[in-house]
């Protein structure tokens, strides 16, 4: 019997001898990855492209992927198949029908996958194998990537290996010359008139301290910066992992007691559809019979689902501790030890989930960096039971330009000094200067005065659409070293406050395309504004919304998971202290950036 399998399901594989095929309605790549337990490669040799393509235990076909999970190494954890239809003349695969996997184990058809709910993906992890307690099993993934193959692999520890990328990327990752390191970054020593009057929060009286690494080799100091962001990617995937049993067990709760219900409907409808069995003894006996059945299933469930929130309840507390700053709450003490990086982080942290069955276990929600996607952080949010009206709408607000702030200081902490540009359009608030941005203008971290006027937005727009359009170019026609030296091809962060105030028909144009191309070339946008008050552009802005991330400065229900698609309650991580927080850890990466320049 063949099961169809929908996103995140997995299937026990009878059988070591596997072949995965994909089916679709134009060319596609197949591409077979080996991962390790850290879900990494190894080496580039783990990656098998084009047809021919082998290594122990998989062999790449034209249109399949074989695998003989006996031949497989020790080290080898997982084999993701993936595809792509880059080369194929077909931009998306939301441009043509979904793609079907198939899974066949010992010659026997057993399960199918298929694709859907693609857009502007120009990549997809299929379906993955992997070692669960010694079994192997298959599971469906049906994660699309916009950025392609080469942003795919990146996220496997792929290391790019076609030069014109390669050549780009490095010069959009950041401006040239030696790294300002955490071992020579000075010890930045904040003012106490910008320490936070909250004596509890880890920032209160501390400074950042730097990195133990002083006194070792450049081999030694190498090695262990890759155990270090080994430990984060582990942490990382630890919280994945708990958002994913989390969902899943909520999903078979709620299955059981959907099943629990239509049985109590289908037995009281038996009694109750004959008139004469309505009021007699045997039948109000088989109605409370139906109900304690009912009961007694609806309370196993549950004590299923508190079993499971008790046990990742006990995972996220003793994972929390173990969090990096850039991962960490607000209140957390890790920040005391926060030091300028050397790398980008893997991640920073936008706040919380949780479910109404289990409203006690938060979840961390992580976003992997550089962002793939723009952030928009809704000012107009209605909040859970029209929480906006209790606050009022002038206190949301408020809180959504708080959120921005926050989330901006997290940013420019989790890159290396001087590899984000940061840029403010701020018509409303008449630049940085007001309410919670002005941390950011008494900073110095801002590329320019923030765009205030017409003009200025007008002149912003221009000068970072000619950014993206020539970085996007010079990829995809290989030449990099062509590119102009007035342009400033490090990463930048755009901060759009009070949209679409001050913004005229052309430069929402323009900001929809910096949305949905800038985050390939290293361009990204935060917007902080409403639908409503953007509404007088009708559906202009509808594709903007949908290519952002959205996030709520108050509680509310709007985050889907990837695995069986939940409604989750995201709540905003703000510091305790308004601002406080934000404006010493801002002193702190602008001392580090005082002290590289």
């Amino acid at each position: 019997m063949t099961t169809e399998l929908v996103r995140g399901q997995n299937l026990p594989l009878p059988a070591s001898q596997v072949v995965v095929e994909m089916t679709a309605q134009c060319p596609v790549e197949l591409v077979a990855v080996l991962l390790d337990a850290d879900l990494k490669v190894r080496d580039d040799a783990d990656v098998l492209q084009r047809d021919g393509g082998s290594a122990p235990g998989v062999t790449l076909r034209p249109r399949a992927v074989e695998v003989d999970l006996t031949a497989l190494p020790d080290a080898v954890e997982r084999v993701m198949v993936t595809a792509t239809i880059e080369g194929s003349g077909v931009d998306r695969f939301g441009a043509v029908a979904a793609p079907v996997a198939t899974v066949t184990s010992g010659g026997t058809p057993v399960a199918t996958f298929t694709i859907g709910d693609l857009h502007t993906e120009r990549a997809l992890q299929a379906v993955e194998i992997y070692r669960r307690q010694g079994a192997w099993k298959v599971r469906a993934v049906g994660q699309g990537y916009e950025g392609g193959l080469d942003v795919l692999l990146r996220d496997m520890g792929v290391q790019l290996r076609a030069p014109i990328v390669d050549r780009a990327r490095t010069l959009l990752a950041g401006p040239g010359g030696a790294p300002h390191t955490a071992a020579n970054a000075p010890t930045p020593q904040p003012a106490a008139a910008e320490q936070p009057a909250d004596t509890a929060s880890p920032f209160a009286g501390s400074a950042p301290r730097p990195q133990p690494t002083a006194g070792m080799s450049d081999a030694q100091r190498e090695a262990a910066a890759l155990e270090a962001r080994r430990r984060v990617e582990r942490l990382y995937e630890q919280v994945w992992g708990i958002f994913e049993d989390a969902a899943r067990s909520a999903a078979s709760y709620r299955s059981s007691v959907e099943y629990a219900d239509n049985r109590l409907d289908n037995e009281l409808a038996d009694v109750l559809g004959d008139p004469a069995a309505r009021t007699s003894q045997a039948g109000l006996a088989a109605q409370d019979a139906a109900r304690a059945k009912h009961r007694d299933l609806v309370e196993r469930a549950r004590a299923g689902l508190d079993k499971d929130a008790a046990q990742l309840s006990a995972e996220v507390a003793q994972l929390e501790p173990q969090l990096p700053p850039e991962l960490a709450r607000w209140d957390s003490p890790a920040w005391a030890a926060w030091s300028a990086p050397e790398d980008v982080a893997l991640a920073v942290r936008l706040g919380d989930l949780h479910l109404p069955e289990n409203p006690q276990l938060r979840i961390p929600m992580v976003l992997r960096l550089p962002m793939e996607r723009g952030l928009w952080i809704d000012s107009g949010a209605t909040g859970l039971d029209g929480d906006s009206v209790s606050r009022g709408p002038e206190q949301v607000r408020a809180r959504a330009s708080e959120l921005a702030a926050t989330l901006v200081a997290r940013m420019l902490s989790a890159f290396p000094v001087g590899d984000l540009k940061l840029h403010i359009v701020d018509p409303e608030g008449k630049g940085a200067a007001a309410g919670p941005f002005a941390p950011l203008g008494a900073t110095g971290l801002l590329v320019g005065p923030p765009a205030t006027t017409a003009p200025e937005i007008t002149a912003l727009m221009s000068r970072l659409m000619d950014r993206v359009e020539l970085a996007r170019m010079a990829i995809e026609s290989g030449a990099t070293d062509a590119l102009p030296e007035h342009i400033d091809f490090s990463r930048q962060l755009l901060v759009v406050h009070g949209f679409p105030y001050g913004f005229d028909d052309r430069t929402v144009t323009q900001l929809r395309h910096l949305v949905e191309e800038g985050g390939r070339v290293g361009v990204h946008v935060i917007v902080v504004g409403g639908r409503e008050d953007a509404a007088s552009f009708g559906p202009l802005l509808d594709p903007l919304w949908r290519a952002m991330l959205r996030l709520t400065p108050i509680p509310e229900d709007h985050i889907a998971d990837p695995w069986v698609h939940h409604s989750w309650t995201y709540t905003p991580d703000l510091p305790s202290d308004g601002t406080g927080v934000t404006q010493t850890l801002l002193s702190w990466v602008a001392s580090s950036a005082a002290g590289g320049s």
